[in-house]
């Protein structure tokens, strides 16, 4: 899916990363809506807190944190150099106190994925219009 690039960065990975993503997604302000915009905030605070925690990555490694627009959706995609992992079975009932990161990615985001080809990439898409009024009639 191409589109246009409103961020591109690139994280250390360290706790500050996750308010810095979370802030990055300012710039989105006028293109979606505001539920997008904390949806997006939600998942990507999920997104490289897993990161840091299961990357396993050494203080030269960066996550990268990239936003598309395109068409309808916003597309968030967060990278590291991390070996990948399999994708516990998850449900509501389940009692962990950890790992909801992609469950909750599963419910709230309207597609998403993973992908590991020398690198880990999870990504997501929700509209760019989720949450908004629609006005009269």
């Amino acid at each position: 899916m191409m589109g246009m690039t409103v961020i591109d960065l690139r994280l250390d990975p360290r706790t500050e990363a996750v308010p810095q993503a979370r802030g990055a997604l300012d710039a989105l302000s006028g293109t979606a809506s505001v539920a997008a915009i904390e949806d997006a905030r939600l998942l990507v605070s999920e997104l490289i807190t897993n990161s840091i925690r299961h990357g396993d990555l050494t203080s030269e490694q960066a996550i990268r944190f990239r936003v598309d627009v395109a068409g309808e959706r916003l597309r968030v995609e967060v990278r590291d150099t991390g070996r990948g992992f399999v994708l516990p079975p998850r449900t509501s009932e389940s009692a962990d106190d950890s790992g909801w990161g992609l469950y909750l990615v599963s419910k709230i985001a309207e597609r998403w994925g993973m992908s590991s080809d020398g690198g880990t990439t999870v990504w997501f898409e929700i509209p760019l219009d989720r949450g908004r009024d629609p006005g009269p009639p």
